[in-house]
């Protein structure tokens, strides 16, 4: 029966990908508890007011895939990732670890599919302390006693870093690519507190 389960989600998620292409789909709401108007994006959208949609974003449903939502047009601004870590449905914007309602664009994340590893150093231009990861460290000062990291390079994979620990506070995607510098992944100091691989199944 175990064996017969997974093989059917296998399937659900082929069907999935062969519907909405290989981002997935989200569904986004204007009100809480998936409620008013709503929103499904299949593909990147720099902005939402061009969609029919107000930039006003309450809840959030993930049908399949990754999703970063900006509050600011064109990928900018603060960051709030919609994933399937724990679950794929956000009643409201503190699920999220949003401050307000407000969405003005939404991309999906690319999935990359080769074993997952990041490379962290304690100062820009890779050097200082290294740290290399490949599993979730919910709690970064307690593992390496360092919680500023001012360069990255992701070897494999895609990573979301957060500015406390236990996954909380400002958080920002990595996918694979060297970042020279912490502001190239959007962040405005070098304090990391814990990071956890982006979940795309």
């Amino acid at each position: 029966m175990v064996a017969l389960a997974a093989q059917i989600s296998k399937l659900g998620s082929v069907l999935q990908r062969a519907f909405y292409g290989s981002g997935g789909c989200v569904t986004l709401y204007e009100q809480r508890n998936f409620s008013g108007r709503r929103l499904a994006v299949t593909s990147d959208c720099p902005k939402l007011s061009e969609c029919n949609f107000p930039e006003r974003c309450n809840s959030v449903q993930v049908e399949s895939g990754a999703w970063v939502g900006y509050e600011g047009e064109n990928y900018s601004g603060c960051q709030y990732l919609w994933d399937v870590y724990d679950k794929r449905e956000y009643s409201n914007y503190d699920k999220w670890l949003g401050t307000s309602d407000h969405i003005s664009s939404v991309r999906v994340v690319r999935e990359e599919r080769s074993p997952s590893k990041i490379c962290l150093y304690e100062k820009p231009g890779f050097s200082g302390r290294k740290v290399e990861l490949q599993e979730d460290i919910p709690n970064l000062i307690s593992c390496f006693n360092l919680n500023r990291f001012a360069s990255a390079r992701v070897l494999g994979g895609v990573w979301v870093a957060y500015q406390d620990a236990n996954y909380r506070g400002p958080h920002y995607v990595l996918e694979k690519r060297d970042f020279n510098n912490y502001t190239e992944w959007g962040a405005t100091a070098a304090y990391m507190g814990s990071i956890r691989r982006v979940r795309f199944h």
